[in-house]
């Protein structure tokens, strides 16, 4: 969850968005859910799955996430 969470939040800063906003973009959620990650909450693999290939299909500038 850890790695997980670290992608958002590089992909995040170099869209110049909020890490909620990654998650509301990829899978309709949002701040709730990130906060209760944050608090050491956890996600199922579909939805990870589903972050990161919204991550991949729209990559952020300077890099290739």
């Amino acid at each position: 969850m850890e790695k997980l969470m670290q992608e958002i939040v590089e992909y995040a800063e170099k869209r110049g968005i909020k890490p909620a906003t990654v998650l509301q973009y990829s899978t309709e959620l949002g701040g709730s859910a990130w906060k209760k990650w944050l608090a050491g909450g956890h996600c199922e693999l579909p939805t990870a799955d589903k972050i990161r290939q919204y991550m991949a299909d729209n990559p952020a500038k300077g890099g290739s996430k």
